[in-house]
């Protein structure tokens, strides 16, 4: 395949991206991170030694910025996923035998994001500064009410109204980093990120089409509320080591801050008989929240085999200290009015990546990701990465893209009133990811 082909084959990927799959709802929780990524770290599964000299390494590793070449760098990134979520349940018939299963709801919605990043190195030290588009808690889950207006009426089961979701919001960071070398084989690095958030909607309950008397009690209102004052920090520190002219490893931790809103009606807690986190909304009155989110601490290698092709592997392990994770709910008077603790155990997480580089120059990059996760086995998430890149003179482009699927079972979120199901909803995730990434060096 040549590289004209092989470039436009990954552009219409992404073009597409709209069209195809993914689902967050435990997102705005502060359980689901979704770490940043440039298109070719994104394409190796996310490995931060496959961030070389790029200054989104400042929000991973942030010794792999440390180069000995003098360079200036500037780095745009722009980052489009779709999702879709189903949830259905079984359908029996009348003597209690299995028939299919039902999906009743089917959402699905886009996000889109962008970066700016300026990196520069000299002899002794390298540095990077960038604004980042660091969380997006955009989730939309819609389902449609129906209604009976009578035996008499022509129109049987007409829609009535929704029961909604709505979570919107990006948390920006602007991340400063600066590495230098130790000797000739260690180079160290730090970073630190602060955290600002905009555009902040939340949204729970109905909203009734049909004037009708199932849809009267209290119940059926949708409460909207808009947040404010979304703020945060991290910080990451990071080690590289060149054993061997083929083997380089890293270590770096990344120690995040309590991140906090104010003005929610929506609160999260644990549902005992799942023991599982779910939404419960207080209509009369708004609290502060503050998430205290877990520290991640990473063990990653880079090796290049001896090919007549140029290969390179990556590999990396993630621990996720998620004992310390916990979401506070404070009222006016800055007294705590809920507590979500619900001490999980750590979560880890394995990365793996190769890269191969054709006689034509066109590098194939592919990635896999297996996920550990803090709340059930069953949510275990499984995400398979692909990518190429191309470079003319001062200009390099790179395209990456990560795919998942996966499925858990869920209480319908909103029951109907005596209605009993014999087993739990099945929740169907799939998601996409795309990363086109653009540096050109001065």
């Amino acid at each position: 395949m040549t590289r004209k082909h092989l470039i436009t084959l990954l552009l219409i990927m992404i073009l597409t991206a709209g069209s195809l799959f993914g689902q967050v709802y435990f997102h705005y929780m502060g359980l689901d991170n979704t770490p940043k990524h440039s298109g070719r770290s994104l394409a190796l599964g996310g490995n931060a030694l496959a961030l070389e000299q790029n200054p989104v390494a400042g929000l991973h590793n942030p010794a792999s910025l440390f180069g000995r070449n003098n360079a200036l760098v500037l780095y745009t990134n722009l980052n489009i996923a779709a999702f879709i979520e189903r949830r259905g349940f079984p359908v029996q018939d009348s003597f209690g035998d299995y028939l299919a299963q039902n999906d009743y709801v089917s959402n699905r919605f886009q996000k889109l994001e962008g970066d700016l990043a300026l990196y520069y190195s000299e002899e002794g030290f390298s540095a990077s500064a960038g604004w980042y588009t660091m969380e997006n808690f955009a989730y939309d889950y819609q389902e449609e009410i129906r209604s009976d207006l009578g035996s008499g009426a022509y129109i049987r089961d007409p829609l009535a109204g929704y029961h909604k979701i709505h979570f919107n919001g990006l948390a920006h960071g602007l991340n400063l980093a600066l590495a230098h070398d130790i000797g000739e084989r260690f180079a160290v690095g730090y970073s630190y990120t602060q955290l600002f958030g905009t555009g902040f909607e939340e949204g729970y309950g109905v909203i009734p089409i049909l004037n009708d008397s199932k849809l009267s009690s209290s119940d059926t209102t949708y409460f909207p509320a808009s947040l404010t004052n979304g703020r945060g920090s991290n910080v990451n520190l990071g080690l590289t080591a060149k054993i061997t002219d083929r083997l380089q490893a890293g270590l770096h931790a990344e120690l995040v801050g309590i991140y906090s809103m104010d003005g929610t009606h929506i609160l999260a807690g644990m549902d005992s008989s799942l023991m599982l986190p779910a939404y419960t909304v207080d209509a009369d009155s708004t609290y502060n929240v503050t998430i205290d989110r877990p520290n991640i601490y990473s063990l990653s290698i880079r090796y290049i085999p001896e090919n007549e092709l140029k290969t390179t592997l990556y590999a990396q392990f993630d621990l996720t200290d998620w004992r310390s994770y916990a979401v506070g709910y404070f009222d006016a008077a800055d007294s705590l009015v809920s507590l979500f603790h619900p001490e999980y155990t750590p979560a880890w997480t394995i990365r793996a990546g190769l890269e191969h580089v054709f006689f034509t120059g066109v590098p194939f990059r592919f990635g896999f990701v297996y996920e550990n996760n803090p709340m059930s086995n069953e949510m275990n998430r499984s995400t398979i990465h692909v990518g190429s890149g191309w470079i003319s003179d001062n200009l390099c482009v790179d395209i990456g893209l990560a795919i998942y699927e996966n499925m858990y079972h869920y209480d319908d979120l909103f029951p109907v009133e005596d209605e009993m199901r014999e087993s739990l909803d099945k929740v169907k995730e799939n998601g996409i990811r795309a990363n086109l990434s653009v540096s050109y060096v001065f």
